[in-house]
């Protein structure tokens, strides 16, 4: 074998060992980044969907801006019933729309009425809401706010289909890369020739 020839093969080796360490990192990174987004997102629903489940509890879907920038489209707000007259300017609460009665409307106590109706108003508005809530329309006091994990609703409220689309997409690979196994070694040595790597 000449000493050219060897040369070669010695940088051949060299390119495909460098080839597979970086194929190791960037299974790793995948592996990691996955688990710890899918982490993220399951504890996220947790937080916004447990407290619910108790009596007197309620979550909802942020669908508007009005109290932005603290509380966005998207995030969700889990809250609990309590009496009305405990009730504090400042504190977040969950009223019955006055525009539209079906709807539900997360907005901030402004004042407390001599008449017990509470008046409200958006972070986001200059101007409090012009009508008062009556006790019996003030659903809950906000508990826990939990950013996020409601755009899926958003995206469908707001008829953005392709971008349901497209988030379901992102969640069906982030689920393929942490259910695959976890690489092992440190990508310098190849499997034995016709075996596969030992599941992590």
């Amino acid at each position: 074998m000449s000493l050219s020839s060897g040369k070669h093969r010695t940088a051949d080796h060299e390119i495909g060992l460098r080839a597979r360490r970086a194929a190791f990192a960037i299974r790793l990174i995948g592996f990691t980044a996955a688990r710890a987004a899918l982490g993220v997102l399951i504890g996220l629903l947790t937080w916004s969907q447990l407290p619910a489940l108790l009596p007197a509890w309620q979550a909802a879907v942020i669908l508007t801006g009005s109290m932005g920038p603290r509380i966005m489209p998207g995030d969700v707000v889990v809250y609990q019933h309590v009496p009305v007259h405990t009730l504090k300017p400042g504190q977040v609460v969950l009223v019955r729309d006055h525009s539209q009665p079906t709807q539900l409307l997360t907005h901030r106590v402004h004042k407390m009425l001599a008449n017990g109706h509470i008046l409200t108003s958006g972070d986001a508005n200059l101007t409090p809401d012009s009508t008062s809530t009556p006790p019996e329309q003030v659903l809950g006091l906000g508990r826990i706010h939990v950013p996020w994990i409601g755009l899926p609703v958003l995206w469908w409220y707001r008829a953005r289909y392709w971008t349901m689309a497209l988030g379901a997409l992102g969640l069906a690979v982030l689920t393929y890369l942490a259910a695959t196994p976890r690489p092992r070694g440190d990508g310098t040595r190849p499997p034995a020739e016709g075996m596969s790597e030992a599941p992590g």
